[in-house]
């Protein structure tokens, strides 16, 4: 249904003044012309062209138009953070998931979970943060998957030499700012974050509890990736991405008690208990095994986007009839004007 409607564009009250203003003048300027006649050169005619645009002007301000029902659409998506462990023990090759050929390296399992995400919460915003020495907030929040998909292809594990040992908690300050600002600039959507690590503390470092992120969360989850059984961990100068093959040559860390190749295993425990923190749940990736949506989401649905739809009504003006004319009398008014200054020459 549509209907006339007036739409000032520059509100009531402004709009209002000006009409006052442009109509008072126009009025007081032409009466003031009528009482010196015959002493000033306008006409009734010029009078009357002026007055028709300054009304014209007034209806402009206006802003006539016609009413449309419309609906509008509020979205409300989902943000998914990811936290990444990227030491050392990332490479090591112990990983597998649904699908994978064989044994592949924990970093290969964390792209496949990440991959896995982006499938799982379409319509939702992105963020990526890494950890290791140091935690790094690599991808701040964007609907952009491909930005998340490259990010997840070209980020790379720790050198073995830089490492200082693993400490779970080291991601904490980082996931805080950037949840806490995720939340004031998110204040209806649902915060998910998803804690991808092998779970191992080697640090010499008391680990910090993640129960600080409470606040910031709607659901949290933990993902396990790497065996039970673990696996040699590779010695390497450079950092490994996901898919890259380690060396035939490859040598391996030395576990300095026993003098023999170092074994890392995926630590279940601590990432429960890390879980439990943040009252979010733990999930291992095995070949049976995928990444999942959090218990308190009965559905797909409840993370998917969001749509309300709200009726609301659209005025598109029309002015270009007015402006037609507008133009048409003020080349009328140059046009008079000339020539009577032609004439008083």
């Amino acid at each position: 249904m549509s209907r006339f409607r007036l739409a000032p564009t520059f509100g009531w009250p402004v709009t209002i003044a000006a009409t006052v203003i442009i109509l008072g003048v126009t009025i007081f300027l032409a009466v003031r012309a009528h009482n010196q006649r015959p002493n000033v050169d306008s006409t009734a005619t010029d009078w009357v062209r002026r007055s028709s645009i300054s009304v014209i002007i007034c209806l402009m301000l206006l802003g006539p138009g016609i009413a449309v029902d419309s609906t509008t659409r509020a979205v409300s998506t989902t943000d998914i953070v990811v936290a990444l462990d990227i030491t050392g023990s990332m490479a090591v090759q112990d990983a597998q998931y649904p699908g994978s050929d064989g044994a592949q390296t924990r970093i290969t399992a964390a792209r496949h979970v990440v991959n896995n995400l982006i499938d799982m919460y379409p319509d939702s915003n992105f963020a990526a943060v890494s950890f290791g020495n140091v935690a790094t907030l690599d991808l701040p929040l964007t609907p952009d998957t491909y930005a998340m998909k490259s990010w997840i292809d070209t980020v790379v594990t720790e050198p073995t030499g830089v490492s200082q040992g693993t400490n779970q908690s080291q991601v904490i300050d980082a996931l805080t700012t950037l949840l806490k600002d995720t939340r004031d600039q998110h204040k209806e959507d649902k915060i998910i974050l998803y804690y991808i690590s092998d779970g191992e503390q080697t640090s010499d470092e008391t680990r910090s509890t993640f129960s600080v992120l409470r606040d910031y969360l709607d659901d949290a989850v933990t993902v396990g990736v790497g065996s039970d059984n673990g696996g040699k961990v590779p010695a390497l100068k450079q950092g490994l991405r996901a898919g890259e093959t380690l060396p035939s040559d490859q040598t391996w860390v030395q576990d300095p008690d026993t003098g023999t190749d170092g074994v890392s295993k995926r630590d279940s425990t601590t990432l429960t208990t890390i879980a439990d923190e943040m009252s979010g749940v733990y999930q291992s990736i095995d070949a049976s095994n995928d990444v999942g949506y959090p218990k308190s989401g009965d559905d797909t649905g409840s993370y998917r986007m969001e749509t309300i739809e709200k009726p609301t009504q659209v005025v598109n003006q029309i002015i270009w009839p007015l402006a037609i004319l507008l133009a048409v009398l003020l080349l009328w008014e140059v046009l008079a004007h000339a020539k009577t200054s032609r004439r008083l020459l």
